[in-house]
């Protein structure tokens, strides 16, 4: 049977071809442009995560700015373009003088087949060694094809080692603070050093405030570690997350599993009598979130989701990343108080997000003080977690209850982090009520990354660690030294960032049944 085909609907169909094929390669020339712009330095990992997980529940108000960005960039090639097009179509003549002599010549060019793939191709090259320059794309191929030993040498199994919880277990209320740096307390808005989060900052000092200086501070960003899903990982379980380049299926919820093979925070107290709780006014299943909460530990997840699915809010509720903070933090205290009234121990974690980039969410029970919508943004979540922290410590089961306040990254909004007054960027943390003897000489000038608040969560609990290690995490209230302290910041980035055959082997792989209960 012959299929006739139209020379014109061939030549229309090569036409819109065409154009799919420039108009998707600017976009592609963009969005490393994009990204630096908007979030600084940032780890390729980190879009290779989002590619390889789940995106349901993403915020798409970045893929607006995206376009809004590019948009003049798409105008240039477009305007390029236009020109080509006269050049092939129009032929203009040029007239000019030669040794007196009046000369006319007729602009040609002639496509062709040959032309146009080797045009393509040039193309691809030239974006592809963009793109590289940029994002460093083969930085990290080369990282991830150099196997390292990190995890061989360093690496502590919390299977292996005795956990001893006391008798009467404390409770943990662990509330992660999207992009909550410790260099908001300076910084230059309306033409003034302000500090947006005074609150937060009285908070730390009044009580235990691990930090990289003398004074006020925190932790510092590592490899693999520099986005919310990283964060979340890195800080339960001490290890940082890893993209591996294998032909095998990886593993961050995609299929309903996610790390199978690491033992978390969630799996230890679940070991010891916990029930784990998840809030959040997202929804879970963004970044694999729900899978690795629900796969270590056994959480129950209050999420976007499961609040629609009550009637809490509509059905078409849609406030910034779903749920504004001030929702979920009602919700939480009602649910808590139903929590706490059990007769066993429990973990609740927390994770805000009013303050997410690019100009976070300003509830509406806050003043706008400053012209910057970030800043408002930072200030409101500052003034709704001390007052939840408030009504957590008028309860009655604070008095067996540890809270935890830790950022999960630095915030990803390059211009507002440019004007802190410091460019020494330190991640929040606040620990409350922390069930243990405290050596105040180990607070302050340390040097740590998030996987040290793994050991150092179940320490503030009053669980002793045999070594004072798990993962690649050190107890911070112990006198070991962190591994950043014993590596310095650039060798353990180096590190970090090598392929690992004990983690793909051991953590993307179905473990044995962990023996997470006191032992």
């Amino acid at each position: 049977m012959m299929i006739k085909v139209g020379v014109y609907n061939v030549k229309r169909f090569v036409k819109w071809a065409n154009i799919v094929f420039w108009v998707g390669l600017v976009g592609l020339f963009v969005l490393p442009l994009y990204l630096i712009d908007s979030s600084g330095e940032m780890d390729f990992e980190q879009i290779l995560y989002v590619m390889v997980s789940k995106g349901d529940g993403a915020n798409y108000t970045m893929f607006f700015d995206y376009l809004w960005f590019g948009l003049p960039y798409f105008i240039g090639f477009g305007l390029l373009f236009w020109v080509g097009y006269t050049l092939t179509k129009k032929q203009p003549k040029l007239s000019f003088e030669r040794f007196g002599k009046k000369i006319e010549k007729v602009v040609t060019f002639k496509p062709t087949l040959k032309k146009a793939v080797l045009s393509a191709l040039a193309a691809v090259l030239a974006l592809g060694s963009f793109a590289n320059y940029k994002l460093n794309i083969w930085g990290y191929v080369s990282e991830r094809l150099n196997p390292g030993s990190l995890y061989e040498t360093y690496y502590v199994d919390p299977n292996d080692v005795s956990i001893q919880f006391p008798q009467e277990k404390q409770n943990l209320i662990y509330i992660v603070l999207e992009s909550m740096n410790t260099n908001f307390t300076s910084i230059e808005i309306d033409d003034e050093i302000v500090n947006l989060i005074p609150n937060l900052e009285t908070l730390a000092n009044d009580n235990i405030n691990f930090s990289s200086s003398y004074g006020f501070g925190g932790h510092v960003h590592a490899r693999g570690l520099t986005w919310t899903a990283a964060s979340l990982v890195g800080q339960t379980s001490g290890v940082p997350l890893q993209i591996p380049i294998t032909s095998e299926p990886t593993s961050f919820g995609m299929n309903g599993e996610y790390l199978p093979g690491l033992t978390t925070l969630g799996e230890i107290l679940q070991g010891n009598g916990y029930s784990n709780y998840f809030f959040m006014g997202s929804n879970a299943d963004f970044a694999g979130r729900r899978q690795y909460f629900e796969t270590h530990g056994n959480y129950e997840i209050y999420d976007l989701s499961y609040m629609k699915e009550i009637g809490y809010i509509p059905e078409d509720y849609n406030v910034f990343w779903g749920m504004e903070d001030s929702k979920m933090f009602d919700y939480a205290k009602d649910r808590i108080l139903e929590i706490a009234s059990n007769d066993e121990p429990f973990n609740i974690t927390m994770l805000t997000v009013d303050s997410h980039f690019m100009d976070g969410y300003t509830d509406a029970s806050c003043k706008t003080e400053y012209s910057v919508d970030y800043a408002n943004a930072f200030a409101c979540s500052d003034s709704m977690v001390r007052e939840f922290v408030t009504w957590i410590q008028n309860q009655d089961f604070y008095k067996d209850t540890t809270v935890i306040l830790v950022g999960d990254h630095n915030s990803m909004n390059n211009d507002f982090m440019q004007r802190t007054t410091s460019d020494q960027y330190a991640i929040y943390n606040a620990f409350l009520n922390v069930n243990r003897e405290v050596d105040e000489t180990r607070i302050k000038n340390r040097d740590y990354t998030v996987m040290d608040l793994f050991p150092t969560t179940l320490s503030a609990l009053g669980a002793t660690i045999e070594g004072d290690v798990l993962g690649l995490g050190v107890n911070l209230f112990s006198k070991e030294e962190t591994l950043l302290e014993r590596l310095g910041t650039d060798l353990l980035d180096e590190e970090l960032a090598k392929k690992s055959y004990y983690y793909e082997n051991h953590f993307f792989k179905e473990r044995e049944p962990a023996r997470t209960g006191t032992h």
